[in-house]
């Protein structure tokens, strides 16, 4: 019974952590995209999540307090996982 319990623990925390990156990417959207339609309007209109990024990354020290914050965020969680792979 012991053993279950820490494989059900396992796979919830491996599931958490994979899902923490996505809850952080929609946070950034949601918090930069007035940001972004600010600073990043052409490449919002290109479709690449690519580019958006990296001019989001570009134009960071520009962003709302909300947006940097996210950002910070979703760096972290994305760090996290990583670090747990």
């Amino acid at each position: 019974m012991k053993m279950a319990k820490v494989a059900l623990i396992s796979a919830a925390s491996g599931l958490l952590f994979s899902a923490a990156p996505l809850m952080a990417q929609d946070n950034v959207r949601a918090a930069c995209m007035p940001d972004i339609r600010k600073y990043c309007s052409a490449e919002l209109g290109t479709f690449s999540r690519e580019k958006v990024r990296d001019c989001l990354i570009k134009n960071i020290k520009k962003t709302s307090p909300a947006c940097q914050a996210a950002a910070k965020a979703r760096r972290d969680a994305e760090r996290t996982q990583k670090a747990g792979s």
